[in-house]
């Protein structure tokens, strides 16, 4: 019997007794549900009832087969869902891994059938899930602080920097596409600047800093590390007098920021603190002294000088 017919509405009817590991109580007579044994030959027949889906993320595919092999997939409550048309709906990323597996193996899914076409307008609805909830099912570690480094680099590459006082602009999607791209060097630098966890207690949400930190590191790697570690542990390097090198009157950025930070923490915005902290990392990474570190929510928000990645594919490697 094949797992499914392609030339016609996919069932549970369709599906061999042998691969179903239980049926779901309550099932609507018109909607059915199992959680079902998955082999790559299912896989590919199933797919074949793909039409007009998402764009293939193949980086989460090979996660998932990973995981897979592993033996550390579990079953989602996010099911595999056909409509009652027998299209493919939901859970492409997942069957296209399940084919990477060896004939003979199989992964548990819950599965529904019978869908309206329509219900993968609503996948959503409800309490919808944050982007580090999304971050801690996909495996990820410091969920909370990666969605919010990967929220601002995604609005940083976007161009809307000045949104990020806004939430939900970012689809978790995005979110989990950059922690995936770039998953070594996020972790690297949210470990880091997560090193001493009182080192940027009334300086700076530390978020904001590894956002900085990994934005700034490639185009100044040497500025950006001496800027880190001048905030969060003192010391200065290069240890030079700013006012001797370059005129009187003039500091360190980091001393300014330091000293506008430490009195107004608690009534500056999130919105403001990034953009001291932009100014101010602007100034030390071209080192272009100044005499006084401000922002007014008039201004335009700062372009950062760390150049920008072009192409998408770049933006986080």
């Amino acid at each position: 019997m094949k797992y499914s017919d392609t030339k016609g509405p996919i069932s549970l009817s369709s599906v061999s007794e042998d691969s179903i590991g239980h049926r779901i109580p309550g099932s609507k007579k018109d909607v059915e549900s199992a959680v079902i044994k998955v082999t790559p030959e299912m896989a590919k027949e199933w797919l074949k009832k793909n039409r007009s889906n998402r764009k293939v993320r193949e980086d989460r595919v090979d996660r998932y087969a990973e995981q897979m092999k592993d033996g550390e997939w579990m079953v989602s409550p996010d099911a595999i869902a056909f409509s009652h048309t027998g299209k493919l709906i939901n859970g492409q990323h997942r069957l296209k891994a399940i084919t990477q597996l060896d004939r003979g193996e199989s992964v548990e899914c819950l599965v529904v059938f019978g869908l309206d076409p329509a219900a993968f307008k609503i996948a959503d609805v409800g309490v919808k899930r944050t982007g580090a909830d999304v971050l801690r099912i996909e495996g990820f570690k410091s969920a909370e602080e990666m969605a919010a480094v990967c929220r601002l680099l995604a609005l940083w590459k976007q161009g809307r920097l000045e949104e990020l006082h806004r939430y939900e602009n970012v689809s978790n999607s995005v979110i989990v596409d950059i922690a995936t791209a770039c998953r070594k060097r996020l972790t690297e630098t949210i470990e880091k600047v997560g090193s001493d966890k009182k080192a940027l207690n009334g300086l700076m949400p530390r978020s904001l800093m590894a956002f900085a930190y990994f934005a700034y590191k490639p185009t100044f790697p040497e500025r950006a590390e001496f800027f880190l570690n001048g905030l969060m542990f003192e010391k200065n390097y290069p240890a030079i007098d700013w006012e001797e090198a370059y005129e009187k009157g003039v500091k360190n950025p980091i001393k300014l920021l330091k000293d506008k930070m430490r009195p107004n923490y608690k009534e500056l915005s999130r919105k403001a603190k990034l953009a001291l902290l932009v100014k101010a990392m602007n100034r030390y990474c071209l080192e272009r002294p100044l005499k006084q570190l401000r922002w007014r929510s008039n201004e335009d928000f700062p372009e950062l000088a760390a150049k920008k990645p072009e192409a998408e594919q770049d933006l986080f490697s």
